[in-house]
């Protein structure tokens, strides 16, 4: 949601590869300090998401409103991208980061000033995701500047590896840690602080002067406006033509969507449900963090040995399941508890909580966390496999756009039917969302199960064949 796009200029690579060059990558001082730049801002920006969440749900009580809150996040990425480009191929890319990290920690500074008045909240934020387009393109294109061109793989590696995890550490797990012990106002005091040492980082880096000098015009930012059209359709038209790049999109962009909505009806999930403070929604995002890490450590350990689309149809089949559990694992645990009750008085106290409605919660939350890895994971990795050298940057950028751009509707639409069915049937709305929501993914995994292993591709790879 709040993790950074990448242009479609830059090149990714088909793996992570530990060779000599990547061993001294952080020898390189201006590297690194460009590396913790980018550290410390993508924290600061997935800490803020959670705070602001619980902040509009806890203000207004409403799943929409924080619909609409999560979209002044993904709007400014796509809206602005292209004049975003176009200024900084024409200005010094290390002042432009230097400028977005201090307005970005003074926009945090405001929060402060507008309490819970959610309208500027929304402003201000679409302010700080505004300034955030114009720095995602400064720093990736300073990067190329600023390292060797033998260790720029291992660099793109390293920079794509840690937007990855800080979207599951900041927003999963620090951020609504922090929110929960401390508050929102701990929150903003946190993430300012980080923008500013994300700036303090950028001030010893050598300049980056544009190795363009024209001013910036109509004409200029019209070409660039064009141009982002017909890469867009120069996109679809590869995708139209390669129907395994189709499916691996396809795969894509329904595990984003599904993380996208359960974050916008995820603090309303911890009042309806669960019956705690906004804020608690660490307890639904920090196990699906957790979980998602264990995805990951089991496929990098054992997920070579495994089809792709294997992991990918059996992920989103269990997940489909994991949906219609959190739907309904209010009323299954309320219609047990008389069962349950003898044997939670006889455990411990210590005990006795792990057969709770908030412990069912957060095992089912560990395994979405699980199931997501096991879908996006080997989907990601087919498509910078798939895709030929000498478009896999440009085409994958586009991909990128055309994902966040699709993720929209499911983030409007899911807050949206919870609070028009909150006020025709109090309180079902949200399970309804999740049942509706599992019964589609279980569809699909169902449908592309039966596709796949009819294809063969449920049969350990054959190096010597074809993509399907």
């Amino acid at each position: 949601m709040a993790h950074m796009e990448l242009p479609p200029h830059v090149e990714l690579p088909v793996d992570l590869p530990l060779s000599e060059p990547s061993t001294t990558l952080f020898r390189n001082r201006s590297f690194v300090l460009l590396w913790v730049a980018q550290v410390l801002s993508q924290l600061a920006s997935n800490m803020i998401l959670a705070g602001l969440m619980a902040t509009v749900v806890e203000a207004t009580g409403s799943n929409t409103a924080n619909a609409v809150l999560i979209l002044t996040f993904l709007v400014p990425a796509v809206a602005f991208s292209a004049i975003a480009g176009v200024l900084v191929e024409r200005s010094d890319a290390r002042l432009i980061m230097l400028a977005a990290n201090l307005l970005r920690a003074g926009g945090i500074v405001l929060f402060f000033i507008v309490g819970t008045n959610v309208p500027l909240i929304l402003g201000i934020n679409l302010f700080v995701a505004t300034v955030t387009a114009f720095f995602v393109p400064a720093e990736l294109t300073a990067l190329p500047r600023l390292v060797d061109r033998r260790q720029l793989m291992a660099a793109n590696s390293t920079f794509v590896l840690t937007i990855n995890a800080t979207f599951a550490i900041g927003f999963g797990f620090f951020g609504p840690l922090l929110l929960t012990t401390a508050g929102v106002g701990a929150v903003y005091v946190v993430v300012a602080v980080m923008f500013g040492l994300a700036a303090l980082a950028i001030v010893p880096l050598p300049a980056v002067p544009p190795e363009a000098h024209a001013d910036i015009g109509v004409k200029e930012t019209g070409q660039a406006l064009t141009a982002v059209f017909e890469q867009l359709n120069e996109g679809l038209a590869y995708v139209r033509g390669h129907r395994h790049i189709a499916w691996s999109l396809a795969y894509l962009g329904i595990a984003a969507s599904l993380i996208a909505v359960m974050g916008a009806i995820g603090p309303g999930f911890a009042t309806d449900i669960l019956r705690l403070r906004p804020q608690d929604f660490f307890f639904v995002m920090g196990p699906a963090g957790m979980g998602a890490v264990m995805g990951i450590l089991f496929l990098n350990a054992y997920g070579k040995n495994i089809p792709r689309r294997l992991l990918i149809d059996g992920g989103l089949i269990a997940m489909g399941v994991t949906l219609f559990g959190l739907a309904l694992v209010k009323p299954i645990t309320a219609f047990l508890s008389p069962a349950l009750k003898p044997i939670e008085n006889n455990l411990p106290q210590a005990l006795s909580p792990i057969i709770s409605l908030l412990a069912a919660v957060v095992v089912i939350a560990i395994a979405a966390g699980v199931e997501y890895a096991f879908v996006a994971i080997p989907a990601q990795t087919a498509l910078q496999e798939d895709l030929p050298v000498e478009v896999r940057g440009r085409i994958f950028g586009i991909l990128n756009t055309l994902l966040s751009v699709a993720s929209f509707l499911p983030v409007l639409v899911g807050p949206v039917a919870a609070d028009l069915l909150n006020i025709a049937f109090p309180g079902a709305g949200i399970p309804a969302v999740m049942a509706i929501l599992g019964g589609i993914v279980l569809w699909l995994g169902v449908a592309s199960w039966r596709r796949n292993r009819a294809a063969g591709l449920h049969a350990p790879a054959d190096p010597t064949a074809t993509a399907a």
